[in-house]
């Protein structure tokens, strides 16, 4: 009687034990496919189309930025640091805000290759719907339908020319420069305004219009001409950001001269 008492007990515990493991390994499991599917945090924009939060790097899927080396033409055929200018929209857009990446892949370079959102919004489909990215067809449609309606209201890189950004890696990693892609035929309206803070390149009198930008931070520095940004800067009307033609006026208005 003792010994099969014994017996059930043990048998009883080796089961306990089972269940145990069991379920151990079941949460552990379920821990870990959260853990790899949404990462969140605040992020550091690397360019265009990377993000780092809490130390992982995160290729955003299904769309392609220009490079930060890029180089594009804007409606007047100037050229301008295009891969520079989508850093830099993706950067004021997030702000100092919480990020969340739904991982879908890992790539080839260990990126995660997610869908990442501020609150609701789709940061992806932000960027090509505002002509900062393109549609990565090769990976994705999801985003074509934006891709064609940038393309059709000349936002962003469409306003002018661009080479898509696989294009130009693959020709830029054999050392060639490649043709320049063009985007839209495309005419300033003759009826916009012609003064600092109305077109976006305004006629001043003094020289080339002064640009008033607005950090991430909400400070608001204006650049001149021969300024180590100068270039590189380009101004949203839309984001309070403007232009001026005296550094006087851009002073009045409350912004502060760049150091460099």
């Amino acid at each position: 009687m003792e010994r099969s008492g014994s017996g059930s007990g043990a048998a009883t515990l080796g089961r306990a034990v089972l269940a145990g493991v069991a379920s151990c390994l079941v949460l552990a499991s379920s821990a870990n496919a959260t853990a790899l599917g949404v990462i969140s945090g605040q992020a550091r924009v690397v360019d265009g189309d990377t993000l780092v939060i809490n130390g992982e790097r995160i290729r955003l899927y299904g769309v392609d930025a220009p490079e930060s080396a890029q180089q594009c033409k804007d409606a007047k055929g100037a050229p301008y640091a295009c891969g520079l200018v989508s850093k830099d929209a993706l950067d004021k857009k997030i702000g100092k805000a919480p990020v969340a990446c739904e991982v879908k892949d890992k790539d080839q370079y260990g990126r995660n290759v997610s869908v990442c959102r501020l609150g609701s919004e789709d940061l992806n489909g932000w960027l090509v719907n505002n002509g900062y990215a393109v549609s990565y067809r090769q990976y994705s449609k999801d985003y074509i339908p934006a891709e064609d309606a940038a393309h059709a209201a000349r936002k962003g890189i469409w306003a002018g020319e661009f080479q898509v950004p696989s294009e130009w890696r693959k020709q830029n990693k054999r050392g060639e420069s490649g043709p320049v892609q063009p985007a839209v035929a495309f005419s300033p309206n003759p009826t916009a305004p012609k003064k600092a803070g109305g077109d976006p390149t305004p006629n001043c009198a003094t020289g080339p219009a002064i640009k008033g930008n607005i950090s991430s931070s909400g400070e608001k520095i204006f650049h001149v001409a021969g300024g180590k940004y100068y270039d590189s800067v380009r101004i949203d009307l839309k984001d309070g950001e403007r232009f001026f033609c005296t550094e006087s006026e851009a002073t009045a208005a409350g912004w502060r001269k760049s150091s460099q």
